[in-house]
């Protein structure tokens, strides 16, 4: 998967030529087919008008670059008919509300993912709506629970809430960790204490079992010492009987 958002500005480059062509400007999205469309090239001063290519003539689309076969794949938009509706339209997928079929709101899009072989459209990243509560406030879901891409909003099948991924409620592993180390220290400790207290096996003489930790007990005030010796001490001769 790749999101969207790392296709643009890639160069793209055609094998044939060994020319780069351009950058990547935009994506063209077919809302009916839940894939992209087209590319559309920032050309840099290399082609007068706009240029679009078509998804299906993508060779591949690697981490610094995309790949055509030659360089006759960039066309005017006007000679692709079956595209130029598609460009037109101009539809996103980024800011748009998220509802389900009976009326709940899941959130926003705040991205969408990408097959770079195929073009379809995977899932799409949420923010707000359902997940709010949740400290990281991310939630994926499926493009298989996608029924409509429109204008305005993205409709999703009835009970898709409850299919969405919700990412980690923004506990660190680390703290996740401690937390789990701290429960168990607690649970063994209190199992330890009270086996030994149980009737029977309390003897004042035996000492309780040592714990794994140490235990810090907190600083109390010094005695003071006492000022006078033994021969200090006033002894008292009572009379023998």
């Amino acid at each position: 998967m790749k999101a969207s958002k790392k296709y643009l500005s890639l160069p793209i480059i055609s094998l044939h030529e060994g020319q780069q062509i351009g950058y990547v400007k935009s994506l063209i999205l077919n809302a009916g087919t839940k894939a992209l469309a087209a590319i559309v090239v920032d050309t840099k001063g290399f082609f007068k008008d706009q240029r679009i290519i078509p998804y299906s003539k993508v060779i591949s689309v690697g981490e610094d670059a995309i790949t055509i076969d030659k360089e006759s794949h960039v066309e005017k938009t006007s000679s692709l008919p079956e595209l130029l509706d598609l460009v037109k339209e101009k539809l996103t997928i980024i800011g748009t509300k998220m509802v389900t079929e009976t009326g709940k709101t899941l959130g926003i899009a705040d991205e969408y993912y990408v097959d770079p072989k195929t073009g379809k459209i995977t899932q799409i990243e949420i923010s707000g709506g359902k997940i709010e509560g949740f400290l990281s406030g991310k939630a994926w879901i499926s493009a298989e629970y996608i029924t409509t891409i429109g204008h305005d909003v993205i409709i999703t099948q009835k009970g898709s809430e409850n299919a969405l991924t919700v990412a980690d409620k923004g506990l660190s592993d680390s703290f996740k960790n401690l937390l789990h180390s701290t429960s168990h220290l607690a649970s063994e400790t209190t199992h330890t204490i009270s086996s030994y207290f149980k009737k029977g096996k309390f003897n004042a003489a035996v000492p309780p079992p040592a714990l794994d930790k140490e235990l810090i007990l907190p600083e109390t005030e010094p005695i003071p010492p006492v000022n006078q010796t033994v021969s200090q001490i006033p002894i008292t001769k009572e009379p023998l009987g």
